[in-house]
């Protein structure tokens, strides 16, 4: 039979309620990074082409397949590409680390296809790593076709929804993080000396942004995706489609950090439980969630135990807000801990016996 305890714990609580905002955009999702929870939405899993910010991904595979600081040499790949470019020579030789920067600030389709055939072995074989990662993301409204956002010739689709997710995934990496939030980067290769400006404009025109990536084909249209941090909240926006897209994620940010704070909700440091029997029980993760002071009230826990001796897990604690669950934690039994010597006077024990 299971068992259920009402459960006190430390909560954080903050103010409300986004604003609405005259959204003169197609698609968009305004989303915590940290904990998922989407602010505000308008046709976020609509599929479409997404041009440049294909790049995020790009980025975040070869940041996780590669040793950042080897010699990469451009080759064929470079030859036939077109739009942005950082401008790489046939056989130049850059770090890896340089090229990221130039693929995500100046969205350098050069670089990028550079890189893609450096990590992967080939463009298509680094394709392939870039959908197995959206799969393991799960992205499931989302195909790559190539590594550069380019859709003359085959296509990359995605939704606000998959790149929000993405991103708040990346964003997590701190070589990502420190890429994206960079301003201007200078570098030089066997050839050359470079200097880079982030094309990504928020950077520039809000000073709690953090990062992001632009995008812009004819057939796509402008696709941006933003980032902007305040206090210990992390937000990210995705849109399509806008062509004031700098000003409307500017509005909507700070229409999100006026009405939001992040709350400690469960604190595993502080974690404690009474229940019948002996066992010490422990959870591994705390859990933080944006809040408003109208919600504040709302926060519910439950914790249900499990009786199945065969796992550690022993119970799970269940986090309600206005009755619908946003956070399922595990709740571990702690395994006693023997020494060495316990452990010999019982093999001889054994033996004794």
């Amino acid at each position: 039979m299971k068992k259920i305890v009402v459960l006190s714990l430390l909560l954080i609580i903050l103010p409300t309620m986004v604003n609405a905002v005259n959204l003169n955009t197609e698609s968009i999702v305004v989303q915590d990074i940290n904990s998922g929870r989407i602010f505000y939405s308008k046709n976020m899993d609509d599929k479409r082409l997404i041009a440049s910010t294909t790049k995020i991904m790009t980025a975040i595979v070869a940041i996780e397949n590669s040793e950042l600081y080897n010699i990469v040499k451009s080759g064929d790949e470079i030859l036939t590409m077109y739009g942005s470019n950082i401008y790489l020579e046939y056989n130049e030789n850059m770090v890896l680390l340089d090229l990221l920067y130039g693929l995500m600030l100046r969205s350098g389709n050069d670089a990028t296809v550079t890189i893609a055939n450096y990590v992967g072995g080939s463009i298509p074989s680094f394709v392939k790593m870039m959908n197995e990662k959206a799969k393991e993301l799960g992205m499931e409204d989302t195909t790559y076709n190539n590594p550069t956002g380019l859709d003359d010739d085959t296509k990359n689709y995605s939704t606000a929804r998959d790149l929000s997710k993405l991103y708040s995934y990346a964003y997590k990496n701190n070589i990502f993080k420190m890429i994206v939030g960079t301003k201007i980067y200078t570098t030089k290769s066997d050839k050359k000396s470079y200097e880079w400006s982030n094309k990504n404009k928020i950077l520039k025109l809000y000073d709690k942004a953090t990062g992001g990536k632009t995008g812009y084909t004819p057939l796509a249209k402008r696709v941006l995706v933003t980032s902007a941090s305040n206090k210990d909240l992390d937000v990210v926006i995705s849109s399509f489609n806008n062509i004031y897209d700098y000003d409307l994620h500017t509005k909507l940010y700070e229409d999100v950090f006026n009405n939001y704070r992040n709350y400690l909700i469960v604190n595993k440091d502080t974690f404690k439980l009474e229940v019948d029997g002996s066992d010490k029980l422990y959870i591994k993760e705390s859990f933080s969630y944006p809040l408003t002071s109208k919600e504040k009230e709302k926060i519910t826990t439950k914790i249900d135990m499990n009786n199945d001796n065969k796992s550690n897990i022993k119970g799970y604690l269940y986090v309600y807000l206005d009755n619908e669950i946003i956070k399922k934690i595990d709740i571990y039994k702690q395994e006693e801990k023997t020494s060495f010597f316990d452990k010999i006077k019982k093999i001889f024990s054994k033996i004794i016996d």
